[in-house]
């Protein structure tokens, strides 16, 4: 009778623990847990930016940038079981809200998932698609204040979709498989009334895993002991879309009839890899985008309308960076980036190049940091359409980045 008791209390005690609720703060961020059946993590980030530029994009003379460049909120966990996670993270910075779409876009992640195993992962909702590594890479786990001007010109960003993942691991070897079927409108529009946007990733690490998943933040912060290499290969085709990017960029709409859009198709082709050892760190980026398929036959008596579509990006670029740790917080970074129109747009769009290099110092790792950027910026171009361009633009900055 004292043993049935004994179990009974036993029952009872493990039955309240996984009742209460528990708060804990840690390197993840500030976790609320009840339980196998809730779990939400709450992060905030937020990047302060000060910059300098010898020459203005459209004017021709310097200006300044004063700015919050990013501020975000993030909630992640899980629902009823740790099989049925979820993402909701929100921009409230002025350039944070895609305000090119036609509207303020608030909300950058709103995803659901189902994990039915490790190996599995099955999405749906708004979030990155599975695109080049370094729009994949966290704005906050950047070794420089951005983004190279080659993925901001020829990168997929979040959509809403249907997003389905597999992995595979044989000795050591790791392959990963990314798909995509998305709206191939961007974030937070109303409906999908042309096409959509398919989207294949695979990825291949042959020494193994990164620690802490490495492979997705930029820099060698965990000093791996034995190299690390990932290869990343990604195939986007975006139908009929209606913006000069797919899922970014401006809306276009006839110059001849302001209620008539135009649409295209983008197909994008993105391979990529890093390396990282013992402090060093190298990416490197090769971007090739065709757009054709427009919905404008003949442009003979519509030619204010195919140079809308002339002006959409398309060519080929090439994106790389090194970085070295000289000590466990402080790390000078290279970049060089080149994009090229293709020849039949070379009228139209400039030739762009930058030679940059970074500084970041890493007060904990990428949630606090402080980082310089020195860029010279190149745009070429001979034409009627192409009459500003310039050589050697001073680019300056300097961003702190404070976060959980």
């Amino acid at each position: 009778m004292l043993s049935s008791f004994a179990d009974a209390q036993e029952v009872i005690t493990d039955t309240l623990q996984k009742e209460k609720t528990t708060v804990a703060f840690n390197e993840k961020g500030l976790q609320f847990r009840k339980g196998d059946n809730f779990l939400m993590t709450f992060r905030f980030r937020a990047q302060l930016r000060a910059g300098y530029l010898s020459r203005l994009d459209d004017e021709d003379e310097a200006g300044f940038e004063a700015q919050i460049r990013r501020l975000r909120l993030r909630f992640e966990g899980f629902l009823i079981s740790p099989k049925l996670e979820y993402k909701l993270q929100l921009g409230f910075a002025n350039r944070d809200m895609d305000l090119e779409s036609g509207a303020p876009q608030i909300v950058r992640d709103a995803v659901f998932y189902y994990k039915p195993g490790k190996a599995w992962s099955i999405g749906f909702g708004q979030t990155k698609l599975p695109g080049n590594r370094e729009r994949v890479n966290s704005s906050g786990e950047l070794q420089m204040p951005d983004r190279s001007i080659a993925n901001n010109r020829f990168t997929v960003d979040r959509d809403f979709g249907l997003f389905i993942d597999k992995d595979f691991e044989v000795n050591n070897h790791v392959i990963q498989l990314r798909t995509a079927v998305s709206s191939g409108d961007g974030r937070g529009q109303l409906a999908t009334v042309h096409g959509l946007a398919y989207t294949g990733r695979v990825e291949y690490m042959p020494f193994g895993h990164f620690k802490n998943k490495g492979d997705y933040f930029e820099g060698d912060l965990d000093f791996e002991e034995t190299p690390k290499v990932s290869f990343g290969f990604t195939y986007t085709k975006n139908f009929k879309t209606n913006r000069t990017g797919g899922q970014l960029g401006k809306p276009m709409f006839s110059a001849y009839n302001e209620k008539e859009e135009l649409l295209a198709n983008i197909r994008t082709i993105m391979a990529d890899a890093v390396l990282k050892y013992r402090g060093w760190a190298f990416l490197g980026e090769y971007y090739d985008r065709k757009v054709d398929g427009f919905s404008v036959d003949d442009f003979s008596t519509r030619p204010d309308d195919q140079l809308i579509f002339l002006k959409m990006p398309a060519g080929i670029a090439v994106n790389v960076q090194g970085s070295k740790l000289f000590t466990k917080k402080d790390e000078i970074t290279l970049r060089y980036t080149a994009i090229s129109p293709h020849k039949a747009l070379q009228d139209y769009q400039y030739k762009l190049n930058t030679k940059a290099i970074g500084y970041s110092h890493y007060f904990n790792k990428h949630k606090f940091k402080i980082q310089g950027y020195i860029g010279l910026d190149d745009r070429e171009g001979e034409s009627e359409e192409l009459d500003d361009a310039f050589e050697n633009r001073l680019n300056a900055m300097v961003q702190v980045e404070i976060g959980i």
